[in-house]
């Protein structure tokens, strides 16, 4: 059995199981709650009265609290003759606090709204009463008076009365349903059984189209692979036989995509080593005559004109020079037209780094033109063998352009010393590196994708072959090269290739 048929039928039972639980549980609480409290009319008699006469209570409370009011009024209508005896209104209703306890506060204002006594009763904590406000009018000489009684209802009076009605009504139900119950129950139970059928049967038409809706879209991609779309990518979701074959669809067609990356860029190479061997063909050819007919028209005149001979010399040392300088590309566009395939053979990588060690002194003595650049170059290997199959030579000559393009470009940023570069080799379980990083100026990322373009470069002597050998040489040996920061803040250049064996 498959797990994804596992899962089906997991789904399956949990569906029943939790249906049925359901019903069980719902079944045996409200045959309890019958049971427990019983049907019958005395008791629903009792429950009747009972609301009858919370209600009554609270009305009572009502009146009294209407009543508290008018006495509060009365008895300032009695008590204040005149305006002038407004002061007494204190102690007047103070008096009238502590005679009537359902009266929380009394506030009595004026006809234009000014307070002229106000007396509170303090609150009694961890008791939740219920304030209402009772207003009347007082007439005192010519005077009316606004008086604000504040009356306050202990809480559990409306909590006992909702108690009361609540449980009248679960009685009224249950007398009600007395006689259905077990009709009702019935009823209940052949429901959840159809309930249990139907999500049973909306789980599988659901997780069946889903493995459908998957299914699908892997033979919507495939047919996007078929017309070229190497950019496909399937989400691979639940872990299941589908979601192993979107796996192993995605690894197939990014295998593709850098398949086609690569055979691109080697063909593309290729072309440019054709151009590269034409262009330095033609070129070659028209310098040597150039060179000595610039020397032949400087030896051979006749003249004592020494301002004329000495403009005639000094073009003839331009000339020569530029001659150099072409003659110095030429054979840059010769070497790399001349490139050759690799030649793989197995071998540790550690032997590259100890070569590229000892050229090191070589590259600092020629970057600074015979005194030695003040860069600090570190070469470092892991301590055990790094087996991959690669040609040392072609290997070692790309790597040279990216060792000494970090030492230049170090040296640059910092000519009086401080410059670092670091080149390490190491490895993962199945992949191999080599990284050369530097703390120099680095490189725009705008620029990132565009280095290893034959002769794209940004520097102003360059040719742009140098990084381009790099990556024709790191392709045929199956690897691929990376460029980012360096922690450092210069360039990182990350080759990557694959292991022969186990380390």
């Amino acid at each position: 059995m498959s797990r994804f048929e596992r899962k089906i039928l997991f789904a399956i039972g949990l569906a029943v199981f939790l249906a049925l639980g359901g019903s069980i549980f719902l079944a045996q609480g409200a045959l309890r709650e019958v049971y427990r409290v019983g049907v019958n009319e005395r008791f629903g008699a009792e429950l009747v009265h009972g609301v009858e006469a919370r209600r009554a209570q609270l009305m009572a409370l009502r009146a009294s609290t209407e009543l508290a009011a008018d006495a509060v009024r009365w008895a300032v209508e009695a008590g204040v003759r005149s305006e002038r005896e407004t002061e007494a209104l204190g102690p007047l209703l103070e008096t009238l606090l502590q005679r009537y306890e359902v009266i929380q506060a009394i506030r009595v204002t004026d006809s234009r709204g000014r307070e002229i006594a106000r007396v509170s009763r303090p609150t009694t904590p961890g008791q939740a009463m219920r304030s209402t406000v009772r207003e009347r009018e007082a007439t005192v000489g010519n005077a009316t008076l606004l008086i604000a009684v504040e009356v306050a209802v202990p809480e559990m009076y409306f909590a006992r009365l909702q108690q009361a009605g609540e449980a009248a009504d679960v009685y009224s139900r249950l007398q009600r349903q007395s006689a259905s119950v077990s009709d009702i129950y019935v009823w209940v139970f052949g429901v959840l059984v159809f309930l249990v059928i139907v999500v049973a049967f909306l789980l599988g038409a659901i997780l069946s189209r889903r493995v459908t809706s998957r299914v699908a879209a892997l033979a919507e991609a495939s047919r996007q692979v078929g017309a070229g779309d190497f950019t496909v990518t399937l989400p691979t979701g639940a872990r299941d036989e589908i979601s192993e074959l979107t796996q192993a669809f995605n690894a197939m067609v990014r295998d593709l995509r850098e398949s086609r990356t690569r055979i691109e860029y080697l063909q593309r190479i290729s072309a440019w080593q054709d151009f590269a061997r034409r262009l330095a063909h033609e070129i070659k050819n028209p310098l040597t005559p150039i060179q000595l007919a610039a020397q032949e028209m400087a030896e051979t005149y006749p003249g004592d004109d020494e301002a004329y001979r000495h403009k005639l010399e000094h073009a003839r040392a331009i000339i020569e020079e530029e001659v150099a300088t072409l003659r110095r590309l030429v054979g840059e566009f010769s070497a790399f037209a001349k490139l050759p395939s690799a030649d793989l053979s197995a071998s540790d990588l550690c032997e590259l780094m100890q070569a590229i060690e000892d050229s090191i002194p070589a590259m600092l003595e020629d970057i600074g033109r015979g005194s030695g650049a003040p860069v600090e170059v570190r070469v470092s290997c892991a301590t055990r063998p790094i087996p991959v199959r690669m040609d040392l030579m072609m290997l070692k000559r790309g790597l040279d352009n990216i060792v000494r393009n970090a030492i230049q470009a170090a040296y640059s940023t910092k000519p009086s010393g401080g410059g670092r570069v670091l080149v390490r080799a190491y490895a993962t379980d199945h992949k191999a590196f080599v990284e050369v990083r530097d703390n120099g100026p680095g490189i725009p990322e705008e620029d990132w994708d565009r280095v290893f373009d034959p002769y794209y470069t940004t520097k102003p002597e360059g040719t742009g072959l140098g990084l381009a050998i790099v990556k024709k040489v790191v392709l045929e040996h199956g690897g691929e090269v990376r460029l980012d920061r360096a922690p450092e803040g210069g360039a990182r250049f990350r080759i990557e290739l694959p292991l022969t064996g186990p380390r």
